[in-house]
């Protein structure tokens, strides 16, 4: 069938024709609605208003140390409000869902109520104090709850409010106090290890108290000072020995006892001249006594026994020049070379060995007289030996301190780089943890200056200015606008059935149809004529439709009544709805 164009009188005729396609849907969908409407249960909802109140005193005098910004500190409260514990202890505390505890499950009913309970923030454009630009910033949110029951509602809504406030205190106190405690147990810490690094800084210095950085410098001065110290006595050492050389040749050429004299103030005689005495006596007695005589014997026996000790005092002598002769050549060769030249080392030890004869010659000698020395000149010039003997010792005593210190020194000088890099590592750990000790001690105080703001509520807090009301008329179904939305869904319903029937329907209707098929427009158009038996049926099927819509109607109110509520409440609600609208 070709398209034709359609007139009002046309869509009249098809709304007349597919009339049951328009009612049926209409009636349905409009039914449908206007139980949703009555049926739908009314939810009321308590709403609190907390207000974000800023911090009282400037935050550049006192710092908090709860950071977080207010939406996440909002979401963050929210999250511990609704957990388990704390929305089933207001279920059961307020008999919430008892219809619904009985049939569905804990997790059910805590998702249902979590739903239930809405927290929106309120923003506004505030200027920065410091950068004087505008910004978003909450200002305050609102904290509701939906119910069936208006005084639940209320009763939950400022349950769910009070455990708002209180939790915001709890965190923001439990947060400062971590804060201040985390801060002093840290402040501990450090102030242990300051104490233990300043005990090893102790120990090491006790321990390596010459080859530290500042006592290098002193050290190598007193290096040199030694030096020179030890050059000066080698100086003086020469000067000694070349005293000492002369004292002892000079004392080798005194006879000890020149001016010797017995008790009676008689001269005794040396060696020499006793000698020469009992000699020119030993004639004249051996010619006055016999061989054996006593005093020829006494007499011999003194001569063979001077006669020996002058014999050795010859050897003395010689030990006396030889080692003079030797100290003179030592001396030379001082001037020319060092102390470790092989030849001096060499002159050394002769002096050495011809000193120590001489000292056991004259020992002998010494033990082997009864007369001490009594010539003045000799007594002098041993006094002078000795005393210039003492020196050298002390020298030498004064010289082994020296060489013992500067080798002291030396050592301590080459290990001083090693010892300087770890006293420098620990310097540098000391203040480096000094100044953290230092940086957390002052936060550490910052924080109990802020935990002691919380304890006061003097910083940043959430203050209820709009308490929960009960609400006296719902929020939830808007039952206007459910019938309104119906009856619009039924009319297009309706009509989007009758022109889909109308397209699907392959039979012809008016002239408009046949000129449209033939081409031409017939002669006339001869209207349907009902005979009595069609008007009886068609009476009938009005009188079975009516009775079927009033049985209809009575078995639903039945039912309605019977299983959903009775009618009269059902009345009582819905005079209540339109009364409430």
């Amino acid at each position: 069938m070709e398209n034709h164009t359609l007139d009002i009188k046309d869509y009249l005729k098809i709304i007349k024709r597919r009339r049951k396609f328009l009612y049926i849907p209409f009636l349905l969908i409009a039914l449908i609605s206007l139980l949703l409407a009555v049926l739908l249960p009314s939810i009321f909802r308590s709403t609190s208003t907390i207000l974000i109140e800023a911090q009282e005193i400037p935050s550049e005098l006192v710092r908090s140390t709860v950071t977080t910004f207010a939406d996440q500190r909002i979401q963050v409260i929210s999250q511990r409000i609704m957990t388990r514990p704390n929305l089933t202890e207001i279920i059961k505390k307020y008999d919430l869902y008892a219809d619904d505890r009985k049939k569905k499950t804990e997790e059910v009913i805590l998702e249902k109520m979590r739903k239930s309970i809405k927290v929106e923030t309120i923003s506004a454009d505030v200027a920065d104090h410091r950068s004087g630009a505008s910004a978003q910033a909450t200002i305050a949110f609102t904290l509701t709850f939906d119910d069936k029951s208006p005084a639940l509602a209320q009763k939950v809504a400022n349950e769910l409010t009070s455990l708002f406030l209180k939790e915001n205190i709890k965190s923001r106190t439990e947060s400062a106090e971590n804060a201040a405690l985390f801060l002093s147990e840290e402040s501990k810490r450090l102030k242990a290890k300051i104490q233990e690094i300043q005990n090893s800084l102790a120990t090491f210095k006790e321990r390596n108290l010459n080859q530290l950085p500042q006592i290098s410098a002193l050290n190598q001065q007193e290096l040199t000072s030694l030096s020179n110290q030890l050059l000066s006595l080698d100086s003086q050492e020469r000067s000694l020995n070349d005293r000492r050389f002369y004292l002892e040749g000079e004392l080798a050429q005194i006879d000890p006892n020149a001016m010797a004299s017995n008790a009676a103030g008689n001269r005794v005689f040396d060696m020499k001249d006793r000698l020469k005495e009992l000699q020119s006596q030993y004639p004249s007695v051996l010619s006055s006594h016999s061989p054996n005589h006593p005093d020829v014997i006494k007499i011999k026996r003194e001569i063979e026994s001077l006669q020996k000790e002058i014999g050795s005092n010859s050897d003395i002598n010689a030990m006396n020049a030889e080692l003079t002769d030797k100290k003179a050549e030592l001396a030379l060769l001082l001037k020319q070379y060092s102390e470790k030249h092989p030849d001096i080392q060499k002159l050394q030890k002769q002096i050495s060995a011809l000193q120590q004869s001489l000292v056991d010659a004259k020992q002998s000698e010494y033990t082997n007289t009864t007369l001490q020395p009594d010539n003045p000149a000799f007594i002098t010039l041993k006094s002078q030996l000795d005393s210039v003997k003492t020196e050298i010792e002390s020298l030498n005593y004064t010289r082994g301190q020296i060489k013992a210190k500067m080798e002291e020194l030396r050592n301590s000088l080459r290990q001083a780089p090693l010892v300087e890099k770890e006293y420098t590592d620990l310097l540098q750990e000391l203040d480096n943890t000094n100044i953290r000790y230092r940086e957390v001690s002052a936060r550490e105080m910052e924080a109990q200056i802020s935990q002691q703001l919380e304890m006061e509520r003097k910083g940043e807090r959430f203050t209820l200015i709009d308490p929960p009301q009960e609400p006296l008329e719902p929020v939830s179904p808007n039952r206007i606008a459910i019938l309104i939305l119906g009856l619009l869904v039924a009319v297009c319903t309706g009509f989007g059935a009758v022109a889909l029937a109308e397209i699907f329907d392959p039979t012809i209707n008016g002239p408009k149809a046949v000129t449209a098929i033939l081409g031409m427009e017939p002669l006339a158009a001869i209207p349907y004529l009902e005979s009595e038996t069609e008007n009886k049926a068609q009476s009938n099927r009005r009188k079975l439709l009516l009775i079927g819509c009033v049985a209809a109607g009575l078995l639903a109110a039945i039912l309605f009544h019977m299983i959903i509520m009775p009618l009269d409440v059902f009345w009582y609600k819905l005079l209540r709805v339109i009364g409430n609208q």
